[in-house]
Formats: structure tokens, C-alpha cells, sequence
């Protein structure tokens, strides 16, 4: 069991040996707080997870689907369905790097937002509380499930169509 244990810590330290440190070299395995192979984690610009580009997302997410729902004719569902796809395309074709989870959760936030919003501003408002006690944790989910899978294939064909574009012509 430590020999997995092992390898997976000398993963998560990007192959570098983790009992380099022990051995009584002069060397330490452990990165410094601040250092360069520290930041490839889960932070405030991390490789896994960015708290930067998450706020960027959740703020294009926010707005795309502002905007969605403001269309004449097709707001409601289909302009904040519209909003979010669009919103994580632009992201996917603007990000130089991949940022499919950050993009994700913002989709599936603003698909769960947006399904309990809908609901509670169809009719009076006591009948909306009294749906969302009985079906709200299934509509949450439906709503994020689809804001998650709309912003998952938009930053997928806004990155595919980066590639596109940025690939040189042979």
C-alpha cells in the first residue's frame, strides 16, 4: 500500500521523486508556497481548477444568458439554453488553455439558476414555492445537467474552432 501511495504522490508531484527529500540530500522534495511547480494545481491560476478563469466563465455564463433571455419570441428556456452555449463557445474560442471544468460548473450553476427562476416567476408566486418544495431537487439537477452538457460542447467547438484557426495550412 505505501508503494502506491508513492506513486501517486510522485503523480501529483509531476514525476518528480518524492523520496529525493529523504534521503538526506540537500535538495527537498516539497515546493515552496510560492514556487512555479506549486501553481500547477487548484487555485488562484491553477492547471485543475482556476479560480480566475471560473469567475470569467461565471460572469460570460451570466451574461450570455442575460442576453439569451432578452431575445424576442425565443427568450425563456431556449435564450438562456442559447446564451450558455454561446457564451461557453466564445470562452472556448477566446481561453488559450483548456478550461472545461471552470466552464462547466458555471453552465451547470446558471442551467440550475435559471430552471428554479423559471418556476418561481410562472404565476403566483405560493404556487411556484409550493412546485419547487415537490420537484425542486429533480429540477435543479435537470436544469444543471443541461447547463452543464451546453457549456461542455460550446467550449469544446469554441476550442475546436481555435485550433482551426490557429493551425497553420500546409
Amino acid at each position: 500500500m505505501d508503494d502506491l501511495d508513492d506513486l501517486l504522490d510522485d503523480d501529483l508531484a509531476g514525476g518528480e521523486d518524492a523520496s529525493a527529500g529523504e534521503t538526506g540530500g540537500a535538495e527537498t522534495a516539497e515546493p515552496s508556497a510560492g514556487s512555479a511547480a506549486d501553481a500547477g494545481r487548484v487555485g488562484v491560476s491553477g492547471r485543475w481548477f482556476s479560480a480566475k478563469a471560473f469567475a470569467l466563465a461565471l460572469v460570460a455564463v451570466g451574461v450570455g444568458v442575460f442576453v439569451g433571455g432578452l431575445i424576442p419570441l425565443i427568450g425563456g428556456t431556449i435564450g438562456t439554453a442559447g446564451g450558455v452555449f454561446l457564451a461557453a463557445f466564445l470562452l472556448g474560442l477566446v481561453l488559450s488553455t483548456r478550461r472545461y471544468v471552470e466552464t462547466g460548473i458555471a453552465g451547470a450553476a446558471a442551467g440550475a439558476a435559471s430552471a428554479v427562476t423559471s418556476v418561481l416567476g410562472v404565476g403566483f408566486l405560493p404556487i411556484g414555492i409550493d412546485y419547487l418544495s415537490q420537484w425542486g431537487l429533480p429540477l435543479v439537477a435537470v436544469g444543471g445537467g443541461a447547463g452543464l452538457a451546453l457549456a461542455l460542447i460550446g467550449h469544446y467547438f469554441g476550442r475546436d474552432l481555435r485550433a482551426g484557426l490557429t493551425e497553420d495550412i500546409e
